[in-house]
């Protein structure tokens, strides 16, 4: 993300992290700063869902 990706929690997924929400929560707490936006995704069943994206911003101060 530091490399100006953003994240929704179906690609987290794919990356290993099961619980995006919990740790962008766990990275906010240590400082780090994100924005978020909600979108609508598809998922493999053909439904779609409202998610958040995640994008890094940087270290609070």
């Amino acid at each position: 993300m530091r490399a100006g990706q953003s994240l929704n929690r179906f690609e987290a997924e794919r990356l290993g992290d099961h619980c995006l929400h919990s740790t962008i929560s766990s990275l906010r707490a240590k400082g780090y700063q994100f924005h978020d936006d909600w979108e609508w995704v598809r998922t493999r069943f053909g439904r779609e869902v409202h998610v958040k994206r995640y994008r890094y911003i940087g270290m609070g101060a």
